[in-house]
C-alpha cells in the first residue's frame, strides 16, 4: 500500500472541492465556485494551490477549450483511509478501542454515536 502525502489545510479544502464534483475533469471556475460558498477565493491563490496539487501528484491538468481542467489522481476514499490509518497508528497505538475510548472520554462522541457504531459493526459482522 502506497503512502500518501498529508495535505495542509488549504490544499485539503481544494481537494475536497474537486472530490465533491460528480464529473471530471472539473474547471478552475467550478472549484472556485464550490470553495466560494464558504469564503471568497482569489483566482491566483487557487491557481497556486492547484499547481501544488499537480506537483504533488494529487491532480492532473489539461485544457478544454479556454478552460484549465483538473482530474483527481488520488481518490477521497484512498486519501481518508491513509489519513485514518496514520492517525490510528500515531495516536492510538493502532488500537481502534483506544481511539473510540479517547473520543468518548473527551466528549467528542455521544452515546448515540456509539449506538450508530454498534449498528454499523453488527451489520458488517452479520450480527443482529
Amino acid at each position: 500500500m502506497r503512502k500518501i502525502a498529508k495535505l495542509p489545510g488549504a490544499e485539503l479544502k481544494v481537494m475536497q472541492a474537486v472530490w465533491s464534483c460528480a464529473e471530471y475533469p472539473v474547471t478552475t471556475a467550478r472549484v472556485r465556485e464550490i470553495l466560494g460558498r464558504e469564503k471568497p477565493w482569489s483566482v491566483s491563490a487557487l491557481q497556486t494551490l492547484l499547481n501544488r496539487l499537480i506537483a504533488r501528484g494529487f491532480l492532473s491538468s489539461g485544457r478544454q477549450g479556454r478552460n484549465r481542467c483538473y482530474t483527481p489522481l488520488i481518490g477521497e476514499k484512498e486519501y481518508l483511509a491513509d489519513e485514518n490509518r496514520s492517525i490510528l497508528e500515531k495516536l492510538n497505538g493502532n488500537s481502534v478501542t483506544r481511539l473510540v475510548a479517547s473520543l468518548y472520554d473527551s466528549h467528542s462522541i455521544t452515546p448515540e454515536d456509539l449506538e450508530e457504531l454498534r449498528a454499523f459493526l453488527d451489520e458488517r459482522t452479520g450480527r443482529t
